[in-house]
Parts: C-alpha cells; sequence; structure tokens
C-alpha cells in the first residue's frame, strides 16, 4: 500500500536569499490577483459571451506572461502552475457552493508556497540543501524520510522558512490490533473514551489569551506601513504559532497512544465550521446570546476536534486501523445501559444518571460508550465445517 506523507524542516536562508524568496512570494500574489480577476472579468460577461477560463488556458498564458515580464521568470515555474491550479481549485469549490469565492491577496497575507521540481532539489550534505536559483541552504533534518520524493515546496511561518518532502512511502500495515474504542471529544474533557480514560481540555489558547491580547493591543498602537508594526505583526505571528504547537503536540501524543493500543477507533462526526459559525446575525435579523456563542467558538477551536482527528485517521492507517465516524445526535442524553434517550439523565456536565435504569456514569464516557456502540463491527465469513452436507 502506497501512502503519501510530508515532512517539513526548518531551513536557515541568508539575507540575500530571503530578499529572493519575498520577491517570488510578492510575485506569486501577483499571479493569483491577475488570474482571478480575470476569471471574475470573464463572470461579468453575458452568460453567451463568457468566454473559457480554466486552469490550462491561464497556464498557456503564464508562458506568454513570463517571457514578457523577466522578474515573474525569476520564479520556478513549477511554483506559478501550483498558484493557478490552487485557484481553479478554490473556484470549483465555490461553483459548487462548498465554499465562498476565492479574495484577492495583499501584503501581509500568509506567504504561498513556492513549489519546486524535486529534480532541482539536490543534498549538499548532511545539513546543507541545494535549491532551485537559490543555492546551497543550511537546513535541519530532525527525523529520516524513508520514501520517495514527488514534491518540494518551500514555507514561511511567522518569519521562519522551511522545506516541505511530499513522500510516496510503500507501507505493510501490521495485522489489525484487536479491540476497538469510543471517543468523546468535549472542551472541558479534551477526550474521554468507552474505557474509562479521560484527558482534561488543556485550553491553551485560553491560557495564553493575556499574553495574546497585549501583543495585539501593541499591534494596533503602531503606524501602517512602519517597521515597529511589521515587528509587532511578527511578536503576534509567534505568539499563536506557540500555542498551535502546543496543540498540535498534545493531539499526536494522543493519537499515537490510540493508533498503537486500538485496531479502531470510534469517533462522532462533527461538523466543526458548522458549530463554530458566528450567532451575529444580521442589520434585520440580529442573532441572540452573541457573546456566550462567541465564547463557546472560542472554546472548540481552542479543542482542535478537527485536528485530532486528522492525526488519528493517517495515524491508524499507517497501522492497518480504522477511523470510523458515527452520527452525534443525542450521544450525550442516551444511556449506555438500556437506550434511553432523555436530557434530564444528564444532571451536570459530568454527572449521567438514567432516568430509565438508574445507571450513573461519567457523562462524557457514557457518551463514549454510546458511540462505540453505533458502531457494527463487520461480520467475519463462517467457514463450513468439514463433513457438512
Amino acid at each position: 500500500m502506497k501512502i503519501r506523507r510530508s515532512y517539513r524542516f526548518r531551513i536557515y536562508p541568508s539575507a540575500e536569499q530571503i530578499r529572493r524568496l519575498d520577491q517570488w512570494s510578492g510575485a506569486l500574489r501577483f499571479l493569483w490577483n491577475l488570474a482571478n480577476e480575470q476569471r471574475l472579468a470573464a463572470l461579468a460577461r453575458p452568460r453567451g459571451e463568457r468566454p473559457r477560463v480554466g486552469w490550462v488556458q491561464q497556464g498557456r498564458e503564464l508562458t506568454q506572461l513570463r517571457a514578457a515580464a523577466p522578474w515573474l521568470a525569476d520564479t520556478p515555474r513549477r511554483s506559478g502552475d501550483a498558484v493557478l491550479k490552487r485557484l481553479h481549485v478554490a473556484w470549483a469549490g465555490a461553483f459548487a457552493r462548498a465554499k465562498r469565492r476565492p479574495r484577492f491577496q495583499k501584503k501581509g497575507d500568509p506567504s504561498p508556497a513556492i513549489e519546486l521540481d524535486r529534480r532541482e532539489v539536490l543534498w549538499a550534505g548532511p545539513r546543507r540543501v541545494s535549491l532551485a536559483k537559490l543555492g546551497s541552504v543550511a537546513i535541519v533534518v530532525h527525523r529520516a524520510m524513508p520514501g520517495r520524493t514527488i514534491g518540494v515546496a518551500l514555507t514561511r511561518e511567522a518569519g521562519d522558512w522551511f522545506v516541505v518532502f511530499t513522500q510516496e512511502i510503500e507501507a505493510t500495515p501490521a495485522e489489525r490490533l484487536p479491540g476497538a474504542v469510543g471517543i468523546d471529544r468535549g472542551i472541558v474533557s479534551l477526550i474521554a473514551d468507552s474505557d474509562g480514560r479521560t484527558v482534561e481540555g488543556p485550553r491553551f489558547a485560553e491560557r495564553s489569551a493575556r499574553k495574546l491580547k497585549r501583543v495585539q493591543r501593541a499591534l494596533s498602537r503602531t503606524s501602517k506601513g512602519s517597521s515597529n508594526r511589521a515587528k509587532a505583526r511578527l511578536r503576534l505571528a509567534r505568539a499563536h504559532r506557540k500555542v498551535r504547537r502546543q496543540r498540535d503536540w498534545l493531539q499526536h501524543q494522543i493519537s499515537h497512544d490510540y493508533a498503537k493500543s486500538h485496531g479502531v477507533v470510534v469517533i462522532e462526526k462533527l461538523e466543526t465550521a458548522r458549530m463554530t459559525r458566528s450567532a451575529r446575525g444580521t442589520v434585520d435579523s440580529p442573532g441572540r446570546n452573541v457573546r456566550a456563542k462567541a465564547g463557546l467558538n472560542r472554546s472548540i477551536l481552542d479543542a482542535g476536534w478537527s485536528g485530532l482527528a486528522e492525526k488519528l485517521r493517517y495515524k491508524l492507517e499507517e497501522r492497518g486501523g480504522e477511523l470510523v465516524e458515527v452520527p452525534a445526535a443525542y450521544s450525550s442524553q442516551t444511556c449506555s445501559a438500556c437506550g434511553v434517550v432523555d436530557a434530564a439523565s444528564r444532571r451536570t456536565q459530568s454527572e449521567f444518571c438514567c432516568v430509565g435504569c438508574g445507571h450513573e456514569a461519567n457523562a462524557d464516557i457514557n457518551a463514549a460508550r454510546v458511540i462505540l456502540s453505533r458502531w457494527s463491527p463487520p461480520v467475519q465469513p463462517v467457514e463450513a465445517c468439514d463433513g457438512a452436507a
């Protein structure tokens, strides 16, 4: 079985290399905006007179544009094609009404990934890598890459540069581990499983809220376009990155433990994007309890439910396991012993007492057992006995 995995390593380009990378980022941002404007201009014309604008056509026009603009031709060709492809995928999602229309990018937005041809990336030693049009760059390789490289990209995060290797790995999953476990995700308890284990919600963003607020206020007091504003933006980005890394570290620990100990992990299918939608409403129809809903949204996003599910999925896949999603409706109100559904059974945040049979349990652990009961294990074929007619 072939699987794809990405490996990200920190690189330390020189001042001249950083200047060139910044120029590439600006050129790719310009290309995105130009291609997006072309698509909007085509949509603005009457339906019968709209020219066909797609990824292939824009890719052909990019060749002519690179010949006329040397500063755009300086960027790696693969990076320009990748920008046009990402724009095409974004518009496809907008047409399918799954996403909104792509917006124009401005200076200060997150830098686009700079795609490189993998054949133009060579190792110049154990701690240096040679990149196309950049030359030799110092790199910190903290883990081995066991597969075949099929893609290379340069990304920037909070002022630091990274190189991302996408690899295709020939994985041989071990025999699926016996046992299944249900996991209920929450806020007070980050997870509670059907075996009785609970992990308290760390609330990393809430614990760092005072620092984030202080850095944000310092940014708001700076003048637009000033060097102090650029420094304040960088401090804010690094503060948010620390919170994100703390959350990712805990999710990796939890998902690794479950992938090693269980063959099947059952979770609720949660629409996090819809659950965290703003309740502000409109001017004509304002929402209710807006502040309370905003606080709940922050707590849900701070818990990182989607990130935990993603890590569980790929780590179980590597080991031959499976992540199963089941309906989430009324799991916190259902008794795991008799199946009675009643909101009165959940007396408090942590206490569950069934009004039907009197079963008492921790509310989150009871919900995890209900989630596990909603999964039906596959039926194993029965072999015929010797001598059967």
